[in-house]
């Protein structure tokens, strides 16, 4: 005959009010009311065949059912606990998993890590390049970063930062100071194979009053790439300002000062929502947003010879 599990609710109150000795008390720590955990009792008594409280006027008292099937639960409820915990604990608390896209990694991540290892001496970071988006269920990502809408199923995103498109190009190869239009009709372009920048490119070209734009010499699918193109002076390109500031600190790219381009794309922290709660998860992201918070604009600022202009419409662009 198969056997029927009584109410999990009703067990669940009973250990709670057996443990306090009280009905009120148990209320207050389930943050229910006294008659619902009456209730319960009564309907798990109901279902065992045998009253498990001497319910008197100020207190309650186990009888003898009572106080032979507390152990049981007392045990079970324990290990039940124990599970939880062992599910949701921090594994490797002092390793960090991060999956990251691989140009953020290679521009942005790889040069900034001595200024983590600083803060975070503790903390061992391990990274996985990949534009794939981590399988967190085996375990080999603690965090991802990606650039995108901020929609992953089933896994909780926290937005960190916005960018935006910048034109860069080799010093010298184009003077600020001078209309725009002529010189980049005599220059290669740079293609990156992303939305961003190509509405940039297209919303650039549109103020130049260029109905058609200037096809590219050369697309390239990996803004690392593409920036390492930029450096050697083969063309002028559309790049994301995150991933430029160490190229414009050490002179190697001068950005355009009078155009700038919003993506609609923004940088995300993406894993289970468990993960969020981890030390060592909250260790990065507290890094990471007050990185992006410092210096990085100074840099451009100062690289670019000027204010960032947030118009794209400016006496240059002729």
């Amino acid at each position: 005959m198969a056997y029927k599990m009584p109410p999990f609710k009703g067990l669940w109150y009973f250990r709670v009010a057996a443990q306090l000795g009280s009905f009120k008390l148990a209320a207050e720590a389930l943050f229910v009311t006294q008659a619902a955990i009456s209730q319960q009792i009564r309907a798990l008594e109901s279902a065992l065949g045998c009253e498990l409280f001497d319910r008197q006027v100020r207190k309650v008292t186990l009888t003898r059912e009572g106080m032979a099937l507390l152990p049981h639960l007392t045990q079970a409820f324990s290990q039940i606990e124990q599970g939880i915990e062992a599910l949701q604990a921090e594994p490797q608390p002092n390793v960090l998993n991060l999956s990251v896209l691989s140009s953020f990694a290679t521009c942005w991540l790889l040069p900034k890590m001595p200024l983590f290892n600083q803060v975070n001496p503790h903390l061992q970071l391990r990274i996985d390049p990949s534009d794939a988006q981590a399988d967190f269920r085996n375990g080999d990502a603690d965090i991802g970063i990606r650039f995108g809408l901020g929609e992953y199923p089933g896994l909780k995103s926290e937005l960190i930062a916005e960018d935006t498109v910048l034109l860069v190009y080799k010093p010298g190869l184009i003077d600020p100071n001078k209309p725009l239009k002529a010189q980049l009709a005599s220059l290669p372009f740079i293609q990156d194979i992303c939305p961003d920048a190509q509405q940039a490119w297209t919303a650039l070209n549109h103020d130049l009053g260029n109905r058609e734009p200037k096809p590219s010499q050369m697309g390239i699918d990996n803004a690392a790439l593409m920036l390492q193109a930029a450096v050697a002076g083969q063309g002028a390109a559309m790049l994301r300002k995150s991933l430029l500031e160490q190229a414009v600190s050490l002179g190697q790219l001068d950005v355009y000062p009078h155009f700038s381009w919003p993506c609609r794309y923004k940088y995300y922290l993406v894993a289970p929502a468990a993960h969020f709660e981890w030390p060592k998860v909250q260790a990065f992201r507290n890094w990471l947003i007050a990185q992006f918070m410092g210096g990085e604009q100074e840099t451009l600022t100062a690289g670019a010879g000027g204010v960032l202009g947030n118009s794209m419409l400016n006496s240059s662009l002729e």
